[in-house]
């Protein structure tokens, strides 16, 4: 299991940073992850939008995608 925070970034797409291992796991658009949302875990599918060049949780397009606290089972 990975938790830590989700980044993105212009060059390298999008990307966890393991809080344990001090390292970044990247992360692919259709991918199931874990957001935190309180005292639980929520599955979420994370998507990249070509038409505005940007990443989004599906189902929840206002939700930002930086700085979101998830998790994957590995």
């Amino acid at each position: 299991m990975i938790k830590g925070v989700l980044n993105t970034d212009s060059k390298s797409g999008i990307y966890i940073t393991d809080e344990e291992r001090a390292e970044n796991v990247n992360v692919r658009s259709g991918q199931c992850l874990y957001l935190a949302v309180h005292d639980c875990w929520v599955p979420v599918i994370i998507r990249f939008s070509p038409r505005s060049h940007g990443w989004f949780f599906q189902d929840l397009e206002d939700v930002d995608v930086d700085g979101q606290k998830v998790m994957i089972k590995s």
